[in-house]
This record gives C-alpha cells, sequence and structure tokens, in this order.
C-alpha cells in the first residue's frame, strides 16, 4: 500500500471502502440534518426565523468554497493526510455546534463544520481510483453515489428522529463517535499515496472561492423583489471572477483546477451531471409545496411522499455502477436522464386528486432515472480524467453536485416569482411547482441530448 498500483487485499480494502463512506454519509448528512431544528434553534437562541437559515447556509456556502481548494491541497499534500486532519476539524467542530450558546457562535462553528467536510469529500473519489482495479470502479463509484444520495436525502428526517429523543445538541455530537471510527480505520488502512510536487496555488483558491460565494448568494436572493438588485450585481461579479480565474489558471504552474482536464469527454460528463443535479434541486424545493401547499398535507405526510426518491436510489445506485463496469456508461447514462427528465414531467402533470400510490409511483421513477444515471456518469467522467489529476476531477465532481443544485434550487425561486405563487391559493401554488418541474424535465432532456451526443461520440 505504499505505491499507488499496488492493490491492497481485498479485507484491508473493504475497511478503507468503511472508513471513506461512514465519513462521506456524515459530511452529507450534516448539510441538512439541522433544518428541521430551525425553529428550535430561534427559540433557544433567541433569534429570528431568518436569521437562524444561516446555519445552514453558512455550511453549504464554506464546504462548497473550500472544495476546489481542498482538492488541489490533496495532491500537494496527500489525501491520507487531508482525511485525518479534515476528521477532527469537522469533530471539533461539530461539539463547538453543540455548546455554542449564541447564534453567532453556532453559524460560526458551522463554517468551521463546512470546511472539515470539503477536506473529508476531497478524498474517497480519489482514493477508489487507487485501491480499486479499473473493472472494479463502477461499483465503487455506486456505493459512494448511494452514499450521498442517503445522507443528502435522509438529514431532515434523521434529525427529526433525534429531536424527538434528546436536545438539539444532539444534532451534532452524533458525528463524534463516527469521525472517531473513520479516523482508527482511516489511520491505519488508508493508502500512502505519494504527493504531487509543486506549490500550492493560494491565489487561484481564492479566486474560486469568491466566484463560487458571489454565484451561490446571488442565486439564492434572485427570486426577491428586495435582494434582486444585489443579486444580479453578485452574479455579474461572479462572471468576472471567473474569467480572471481561468485567466490566472491558464498561467499557473500549479493550477487549482487544471484546465486541461476538461477534454470533451470529460467536459460532456460534467454538463450532463449538471443538468441532472439542477433538475433533482428543482424538484427538491418545488415538491414539498405542492404536497402542503396546493394537497393541503403535513411536513410528515409530505417527506413520506418523497421517500421513494432516495429509497430507489440506495437500492438502485450500487447495482447501476455494477452494471457499468460490463456495459457502456454512457449508454447507461443516457438511459437514467430520458427516465429522470420523464418522471419530472409526470410529477408536472400530476393531476388535482392523485391518488397516494400514484404520487409514489412517479417520484420513484424519478429516483429510478438518477440512481441508473448517476454511478456511471461518475465512472465515466473519472475514467475520462488521467489518474494524476484524479483529485481535481473529484474536486470538479463534488462541485458540480453543489452550484448545481443550488442553481436548481434558485431557478424555483424565480419561476415562482412568475408564476405568480404571492397570491398563496393552492391553485397558484400548482401552476407554479408544475412550471418548475417542466422546467426542470427540461434541462434534464438537454442533458439527455448531450449524454447522447457522448455515446455516439464514443
Amino acid at each position: 500500500m505504499t505505491s499507488s498500483t499496488t492493490q491492497p487485499p481485498v479485507v484491508r480494502r473493504n475497511l478503507v471502502v468503511a472508513a471513506m463512506l461512514s465519513a462521506t454519509l456524515m459530511a452529507t448528512i450534516d448539510a441538512s440534518i439541522v433544518n428541521v431544528a430551525l425553529p428550535t434553534l430561534a427559540r433557544d437562541l433567541d433569534a429570528s426565523a431568518s436569521d437562524t437559515v444561516w446555519v445552514t447556509t453558512a455550511f453549504l456556502l464554506a464546504a462548497a468554497c473550500c472544495i476546489p481548494a481542498t482538492a488541489a491541497l490533496g495532491d500537494r499534500i496527500g489525501r491520507r493526510r487531508l482525511f485525518l486532519v479534515g476528521l477532527p476539524v469537522f469533530a471539533v467542530a461539530s461539539i463547538a455546534c453543540a455548546a455554542a450558546s449564541t447564534l453567532g457562535l453556532l453559524v460560526a462553528a458551522r463554517v468551521v463544520q463546512g470546511i472539515g467536510s470539503s477536506l473529508i469529500l476531497a478524498v474517497p473519489i480519489p482514493t477508489y481510483r487507487h485501491v480499486f482495479p479499473p473493472e472494479r470502479l463502477g461499483s465503487a463509484l455506486g456505493l459512494n453515489a448511494m452514499t450521498v444520495a442517503l445522507g443528502t436525502s435522509a438529514g431532515p428526517t434523521l434529525g427529526g428522529l433525534l429531536l424527538s429523543v434528546a436536545p438539539w445538541p444532539w444534532l451534532f455530537l452524533v458525528n463524534v463517535p463516527i469521525a472517531a471510527v473513520s479516523f482508527v480505520l482511516g489511520l491505519r488502512h488508508l493508502p500512502r499515496v505519494p504527493a504531487r510536487p509543486g506549490r500550492f496555488d493560494a491565489s487561484g483558491s481564492v479566486l474560486i472561492a469568491a466566484a463560487i460565494s458571489c454565484f451561490l448568494l446571488g442565486i439564492r436572493g434572485v427570486g426577491a423583489t428586495s435582494t434582486l438588485p444585489l443579486s444580479v450585481a453578485l452574479l455579474v461579479l461572479a462572471v468576472v471572477l471567473v474569467g480572471f480565474f481561468v485567466r490566472h489558471e491558464a498561467r499557473s504552474a500549479n493550477p487549482v483546477i487544471p484546465l486541461g482536464l476538461f477534454t470533451r469527454p470529460f467536459s460532456l460528463a460534467v454538463l450532463t451531471a449538471a443538468c441532472s443535479f439542477f433538475g433533482q434541486g428543482t424538484a427538491f424545493v418545488a415538491l414539498p409545496f405542492l404536497f402542503q401547499e396546493s394537497f393541503g398535507d403535513s411536513a410528515l405526510r409530505s417527506a413520506l411522499l418523497f421517500t421513494p426518491w432516495p429509497l430507489v436510489i440506495v437500492v438502485v445506485a450500487p447495482l447501476s455502477g455494477r452494471a457499468a463496469d460490463r456495459v457502456s456508461p454512457r449508454l447507461l447514462a443516457l438511459i437514467g436522464l430520458v427516465v429522470l427528465a420523464g418522471g419530472l414531467l409526470s410529477l408536472a402533470l400530476l393531476p388535482d386528486g392523485a391518488s397516494t400510490v400514484d404520487i409514489l409511483v412517479r417520484t420513484g421513477v424519478c429516483g429510478l432515472g438518477f440512481a441508473v444515471f448517476q454511478s456511471p456518469n461518475n465512472r465515466d467522467m473519472m475514467a475520462a480524467a488521467p489518474l494524476r489529476l484524479a483529485g481535481s476531477a473529484a474536486g470538479v465532481l463534488n462541485l458540480n453536485r453543489t452550484v448545481s443544485q443550488s442553481t436548481g434550487s434558485g431557478a424555483v425561486g424565480v419561476l415562482f416569482v412568475i408564476a405568480g405563487v404571492a397570491t398563496g391559493s393552492a391553485a397558484a401554488h400548482t401552476h407554479a411547482v408544475s412550471l418548475v418541474l417542466t422546467v426542470g424535465a427540461a434541462v434534464t432532456a438537454v442533458g439527455a441530448v448531450l449524454a447522447a451526443v457522448r455515446l455516439r461520440g464514443a
């Protein structure tokens, strides 16, 4: 295990996977586990409801802004070291969150927690490329996709269960034993892959972090009339900063995101993934409005109606990843996007008075399409990147997911304004959600077209 070409024994490889998946699950759950506790936090910390939203936003912003830097840093200092630093940072920040007596302290601790999350998530996918032979890579990425999907969707449910038996600090303290187990496994079994020589590109890291921050803050405020001018200014600034970043990276000897990574196959895989995450992001935000405002369901029933999506992903994603080792991953990606687009369109056309079974089937179809697409596309994306750029490719993959989902969420606000949802009537909400899901289906269909182009190019 002292070189990238030596495959570890099966038992040790499984222990590496256990360390990676447990840490990934912990980091992804924490992005949303606190959402259900925001009203409780507002009351206990004597803060307004709007201010407590920063408990979630601070984590997501910090994680997204640091993803490119941590991916590049892993190449410079070694991903094993990055993992063994990220876990204690995340655990200590979790303890600080639990001990916070004011909203300001909690938000500050969440920023540090988000940084720890980015350190952790920069490690798994490049590590899989070193410990799995090429013919098993799809299976490993399928497990990773399943874990990310489970963590992303299970956060609110797990948070609700914990709050029913314990006070809110336990939402954060539960991370400590998981981080400890992952740390021990990583310390003993993670491969010591040699670091790449060269200086860390601090200037490029700052530029891309500033661009991501401006974009995510801008996209979140586009839907509100009062914040529209500021949001537009932030989005324009984000574009300018991206231009400076690309110019800087073209001249850098050790770029944060090597521009040579963006070959035609890799770029097409990134774009198709962006379309799928956009479609998923619109549905994740719009469907609760449909279920609760239009159909009059409770928050709990709304969550249950959404359950087939993540459940199907958990079952199908590993199978899809395994299949990608045997058949064309590009064909599977195309099939998945077609199914996802069809599922989103079916939800957009959901009739009034639809039965529970009808709703569950349609959300399950969306989960099926996303699961069939995600693992093969990730495999194809990573296979298109040279092994020496695996860390950078994983950084692009993680960043693409965060930015595309946030763009989809922001699009919901804009489309709600266009649809006149401010009237507050059930009919207005139904029309708005139908519009949002139709746009999500259309963007996903564009991704299917790109996947077809990529398949034909093969």
